[in-house]
């Protein structure tokens, strides 16, 4: 870390304290850390913004025994290894502490990445594009932003084209009906008028049998 003169130097940013870990775990891009209580703790983790000195996100893996970073910094590993009989498997999990899924293996022995490919960048052009990263992302949000807004234009016309359709429709069978009560009225009339069919209730008693049988008081 370089202190205000520009010089190379140690500075205390704060302190941790009453933290239940037993490993500090570095991201290879800095900024982040993984504090883990493995084994006898349970396996507890806590992802740790080293910059804004904050908790990024506490969480559990059960029995973990390994935590292992990628490469690149963005994704974190916590593992049971087979020295315990149940829980055997992987998570896998953000750099800021969102579990991404969880992978199950009987007799798991070891978790280990593939180490990553170097860049085909020369190291100045990776500095320069570090210190415009906001600019990039910047014209990046923007390109992302006109896109949405294009795919949100075309949406609405498609939609407007389906509500022409359907208004063009519907006025042709209101035309339609109209031409057809027309040459109903000039065929029959005032009779084009009357209701196709009338509902008449008919009641029906019908007496089935009559028995005369004497009375014994």
């Amino acid at each position: 870390m370089k202190e205000d003169k520009g010089k190379l130097g140690v500075k205390h940013l704060g302190t941790l304290a009453n933290k239940a870990c037993n490993g500090i775990h570095w991201s290879p891009m800095g900024h982040n850390i993984v504090l883990s209580g493995l084994k006898a703790l349970n396996g507890q983790l806590e992802f740790f913004n080293v910059d804004e000195f904050e908790v990024l996100a506490a969480a559990e893996h059960f029995m973990a025994t390994d935590v292992e970073w990628d490469p690149t910094g963005r994704y974190v590993a916590s593992s049971v290894t087979s020295i315990h009989q149940m829980e055997n498997g992987f998570n896998m999990w953000s750099f800021n502490g969102k579990l991404l899924y969880t992978m199950p293996r009987d007799r798991f022995g070891q978790l280990s990445w593939r180490p990553r490919v170097p860049s085909l960048l020369p190291r100045e052009k990776e500095e320069e594009i570090r210190k415009g990263l906001k600019e990039y992302s910047r014209r990046y949000d923007e390109e992302d932003e006109a896109l949405l807004l294009q795919a949100d234009a075309d949406v609405l016309q498609e939609r407007a084209k389906q509500q022409e359709e359907w208004d063009a429709a519907a006025a042709a069978r209101q035309e339609y009906a109209a031409q057809l009560r027309a040459f109903y009225e000039a065929t029959y009339g005032e009779a084009a008028n009357e209701k196709e069919y009338s509902m008449t209730t008919v009641v029906v008693e019908q007496l089935l049998d009559v028995r005369e049988e004497p009375y014994n008081a």
